[in-house]
Parts: C-alpha cells; structure tokens; sequence
C-alpha cells in the first residue's frame, strides 16, 4: 500500500481483461473510498491516484 493523501491509501493493480492499470483507494480503516479509470501504464494510475485522494480529502 502507498499512501495518496491525508489518510488515504492505494494499492494499484492491474486487470488483464481490460488491459490496462488502476488504483483501489481506501481510507485509515481499510474502507473503499474509490478507484480510478484504467490507465495504460502505472505511472498514469499513480498521478490519477494522487489527483483524486486530493479531491476526497477536500470533502
């Protein structure tokens, strides 16, 4: 797990059947806050990570 933003965290991971890269955020307590779209490499997941913990933290 990697942290995205204040109290949340991610595990990127990747689905074969689409092909493509994304991110399962979750908050201190292991509950599923969101996921991202697919990507095409992890890289791109990690910053759409980043861009939407920052969103959740502002709620």
């Amino acid at each position: 797990m990697q942290e995205y933003g204040l109290g949340i965290v991610g595990e990127v991971r990747f689905s074969r059947r689409d092909g493509g890269y994304y991110v399962e955020l979750y908050d201190r307590e292991g509950n599923p806050v969101g996921k991202t779209g697919l990507w095409v490499t992890e890289a791109k997941a990690k910053e759409a990570a980043r861009r939407l913990a920052t969103n959740l933290g502002g709620k």
